[in-house]
């Protein structure tokens, strides 16, 4: 084993150095949106990388993930869902930092191509979720439709509160819009809720720890539509409000959340499940 750890100390060491790491990131993230060291352009630049970065980091593990499993391991199709959900997340983010940067106002309408990537990610997180749950529990295809149909209608309330919620507290008159805002938190809620109860109650599962982020970025999308609507979001660092940065950092927080549960679980495979010594 390199640096003579064995693979449960491997597992714990890298775990604690990744770990370690995204709190730096959060911290440099933080800095960066509170005091604005650098031209106005370069602060928005630095942090729009930053959080392409963080998403990355859950959709490169996840890719690796997938890879240390062969093509009959059935949790190989869990994680290649997951994988293209988060490469979606990530590409939704990098076009969301591209338009920020180059519209003159820096304010990004709702259904952009952002909205495109970031919504079609949650078909293929949801069947991974699903994925998961039919391999741990195999349930009849009555059991499964039931399931369904209760994630479903739990998202449809969800959003239809939501968007009551939105109108009668923010100011917009576009329904258009507000309906894209309430979207995320809705079926953030419905897929976090859902995965935290199949990792309670079926331990092991492949996707218990990254799910944690999901039920985090509930509260920064929720937070963020909010803001957008009620026209106190600040597109630019240069005219940051507290509110604007705590959910800008919950956001680039969540992502991380999911990069480090995804890393934990490749480290796992790599070295904890490992009997001996050999690498």
């Amino acid at each position: 084993m390199r640096f003579g750890w064995n693979p449960k100390q491997a597992f714990a060491r890298f775990n604690w150095m990744v770990l370690i790491g995204a709190l730096v990131l959060v911290a440099f993230y933080s800095f960066i949106y509170f005091y604005g060291p650098f031209a106005s352009f370069t602060n928005n630049l630095v942090a729009n990388v930053l959080s392409v970065i963080a998403a990355l980091s859950g959709a490169v593990f996840a890719l690796l993930v997938w890879f240390r499993y062969e093509k009959a391991d059935t949790p190989r199709r869990i994680w290649g869902y997951f994988a293209i959900g988060l490469w979606l997340w990530a590409c939704g983010d990098a076009a969301w930092g591209y338009l920020n940067l180059t519209l003159p106002d820096g304010e990004v309408p709702n259904g952009s191509l952002n909205d495109i990537f970031w919504m079609v990610a949650y078909y293929f997180i949801g069947r991974a979720l699903l994925s998961q749950y039919q391999i741990l529990v195999q349930p009849t295809s009555r059991t499964l439709r039931n399931r369904v149909i209760n994630s479903v209608s739990f998202f449809g309330i969800a959003f239809v509160l939501i968007f009551i919620a939105l109108k009668l507290f923010t100011d917009s008159p576009d329904g258009f819009e507000t309906a894209i805002n309430a979207f995320y938190p809705a079926a953030d809620l419905t897929l976090g809720l859902a995965a935290l109860w199949l990792a309670r109650n079926f331990q092991g599962g492949a996707l218990g720890r990254p799910w944690i982020g999901l039920i985090v970025f509930a509260v920064s999308d929720l937070l963020n539509a909010w803001l957008q609507l009620s026209g106190t979001y600040a597109w630019s660092l240069e005219q940051g409000n507290l509110l604007s940065g705590i959910s800008d950092i919950i956001y680039f927080s969540a992502y991380l959340a999911l990069g480090f549960g995804a890393f934990s679980h490749w480290v796992f495979m790599k070295y904890g499940l490992r009997t001996s010594d050999g690498e």
